[in-house]
């Protein structure tokens, strides 16, 4: 989109301060935080890392981030590497990249982390004059197995996937479910899986590793918070429910008029949005069930389906035109900027989020701050984001037709935008989660002081 702004952590749209007033520690001290992700602004989690991380800012947390790549314009963002030992690290991610294709999992392509060489910045991070470390996403080899049982600082770890918990998957396999709450044995390794088991290999590197590592496990979802409590490696460990974040100043409905102008888009059409990293091209998304339910639904339309048209970003065009979609597409590539996604969410009639597993998607937060109703599957952090036929529609896993008839649902009714605008504002707000984070910041902290003072077996 011509002239579209990015929006960086300093950028004050309506005058509003990042700083609101000093938080305290159980102590009295300033509350410091360090959150390490892989990226600042790239991915999924990066980008509810950065927003917890200027959440936190806004309500006056000492936040910073530690991150192997940065892209924002954040002072607070930090990516202390050398030269030298970036390459460095580019090798070693690259061999362990190159082993980790020695393993097969047909049943479960997507991503696969060792954590095996690491970054060597765990010395950086003991260092730094920090209360709380708070791990997010660590792929990419951020922080090795061994690393992260090296920090000797009070750590939270938000799951944003499955990898906290498993071995070196980062989503449970979709059709030998389970294995996490195992430990992971010959016997129960997927029979389509073929090579080393390096999955069984990473999670014993990790119950050998952590064994004597606190961690305090935050989940965004309902959904993970209890796959980690019945998972062989991190049930013992305590575990809170916290959302994902959303800054209502930028997120927020904008008049549909304006937004299809500023879009090249007709607004006399109706459009089902569609949304996601790697949108069509990770299978755990929903792809193809989603064509699969547009087939249906320009069956079942009966000829009112020629308004209907469909917006995809985080994909780009095919070279060879997609014959197989039954409404127009719109491709708007790979989006991170954050003023061209509220006008893509404020055009759109309905989100279509065909998700196969997920946590909490920042696409269904983000439809939900700019009041549009979002259709999902009843799985993984879904029902805690959609009130059905509220804000939204569950189809019961994987039925397509219920699917179908929640895009219907919507696109022949207004959208209920003071309903999911409503909820966002109850539940994503940047000040309502800082405040949980602050609370469970100062437990951790608490805790750790309880343990230095108590006497020595």
């Amino acid at each position: 989109m011509e002239g579209a702004i990015q929006i960086g952590p300093s950028t004050n749209l309506i005058g509003i301060n990042r700083v609101t007033g000093t938080k305290k520690t159980s102590t009295g001290r300033d509350l410091k935080v360090l959150h390490i992700n892989t990226t600042d602004l790239v991915g999924g989690a990066a980008r509810a890392a950065f927003r917890l991380h200027e959440a936190l800012l806004q309500c006056g947390v000492e936040s910073r981030m530690l991150v192997l790549e940065k892209t924002s314009d954040d002072p607070a963002v930090l990516a202390p590497m050398s030269p030298w030992r970036r390459i460095w690290h580019q090798l070693k991610r690259g061999a362990t990249a190159r082993l980790m294709r020695r393993q097969h999992t047909p049943t479960n392509p997507g991503i696969h982390s060792l954590n095996l060489t690491g970054s060597g910045l765990v010395p950086w991070i003991n260092a730094q004059n920090v209360d709380v470390v708070q791990l997010h996403w660590l792929g990419n080899e951020m922080l090795s197995v061994a690393e992260i049982a090296r920090i000797r600082h009070p750590l939270v770890w938000t799951l944003h996937d499955m990898w906290p918990i498993s071995g070196a998957e980062h989503y449970d396999d979709f059709l030998n479910p389970g294995r996490y709450r195992e430990a992971y044995r010959p016997d129960n390794r997927p029979s389509q899986h073929e090579g080393p088991d390096l999955d069984a290999w990473t999670w014993q590197r990790k119950r050998k590793a952590w064994c004597r590592q606190q961690f305090h496990l935050v989940s965004p979802s309902q959904w993970l918070a209890d796959c980690a409590r019945q998972s062989a490696l991190m049930s013992h460990q305590p575990c809170s429910v916290i959302p994902n974040c959303i800054d209502h100043r930028i997120y927020r409905p904008v008049n549909r008029q304006t937004a299809c102008d500023a879009l090249g888009l007709d607004p006399h059409r109706r459009y089902v949005l569609f949304g996601a990293s790697s949108a069509t091209g990770d299978p755990r998304k929903g792809y193809a069930e989603l064509r699969t339910a547009l087939g249906h639904m320009r069956s079942l339309a009966d000829g009112q389906a020629g308004d209907i048209e469909l917006l995809i970003f985080g994909a780009t065009a095919p070279r060879i035109a997609d014959t197989g979609l039954p409404f127009q597409p719109h491709y708007f590539g790979n989006l991170s900027d954050d003023l061209t996604l509220a006008l893509l969410y404020s055009a759109a009639d309905v989100f279509a989020a065909p998700s196969l597993q997920d946590n909490l998607p920042n696409t269904l937060v983000e439809a939900m701050a700019c009041g549009l109703p979002c259709v999902a599957f009843r799985i993984g952090g879904m029902p805690d984001l959609i009130e059905h036929k509220a804000t939204g529609w569950l189809a019961e896993p994987f039925e397509v037709a219920g699917f179908t008839e929640g895009l219907m649902h919507w696109l022949q009714r207004p959208r209920p935008e003071e309903a999911c605008r409503r909820f966002s504002l109850c539940n994503h707000a940047y000040s309502s989660v800082a405040a949980q984070y602050q609370d469970l910041y100062n437990r951790v902290t608490r805790d750790r002081q309880d343990l230095a003072a108590s006497p020595a077996d």
